[in-house]
């Protein structure tokens, strides 16, 4: 029989990936926002009509997942390498609720107004900021990843558990490099940025659940006390 604890940090987990998951509203409100080549932070920005439904997604995902967070690294990290995974999730998590609450005044992407405020340097201090709370939700994620994949693979994890966490951190990697490589572009080249965006913040929301089902899954003996 599966530890009530265990069931409720994977419960949350599983919760924040669904949370983190509120971006595919778009698909069906009227953003104006491009999703192969806008920021998926500007369906969130201060100027979109549906901007505090996408502002509240990202704050309950960052407070659940702190939670989790906290009651894995304090009940389900065995040595240092899950003990990075837990803290690197924390900071996601800690990341994200500032970036809800720091979020973009305007669409740079769909706003030509916006654009040549930014083109410029006149956009508010909070765009400077968000980039910043980004760049470390961003760094949390990939930082877990390597650290669950690490210890899955030294502490001996189930194979099927090492598999499916092998492809969910190969499409997230894969989807944070392309976001990067893509922002970078900008102005330049178009390399489908929210595109890249979109399969990045997909592939998180799967590295959330496979945390969940290492917590669920993984021995006491393996991973911890229960």
């Amino acid at each position: 029989m599966i530890a009530r604890g265990r069931v409720a940090v994977a419960a949350l987990l599983i919760l924040g990936a669904v949370g983190y998951a509120s971006w595919p509203l778009e698909f069906v409100l009227d953003t104006g926002i491009d999703p192969l080549r806008g920021f998926a932070s500007e369906l969130a920005a201060a100027d979109q009509p549906y901007g505090i439904w996408f502002r509240t997604g990202d704050l309950l995902t960052g407070c659940i997942v702190a939670v989790a967070g906290v009651l894995g690294l304090s009940r389900y990290s065995h040595g240092w390498i899950t003990t990075v995974g837990w803290i690197a999730l924390i900071v996601f998590a800690l990341a994200t609720i500032a970036d809800s609450r720091l979020p973009m005044s305007c669409a740079a992407t769909t706003d030509a107004g916006c654009a040549a405020r930014e083109a410029a340097g006149h956009l508010p201090l909070t765009h400077e900021l968000h980039a910043f709370t980004s760049a470390s939700a961003s760094t949390g994620g990939v930082v877990s990843t390597l650290a669950f994949l690490l210890a899955a693979f030294r502490y001996g994890w189930p194979t099927w558990l090492k598999l499916t966490g092998v492809a969910v951190a190969v499409v997230f990697i894969g989807g944070t490099v392309w976001t990067l490589t893509a922002a970078g572009l900008r102005g330049q080249q178009d390399a489908w940025l929210g595109l890249g965006q979109r399969v990045q913040l997909l592939a998180f929301c799967g590295w959330l659940i496979f945390v969940a089902l290492t917590v669920i899954h993984v021995t006491p003996k393996t991973i911890g006390s229960t």
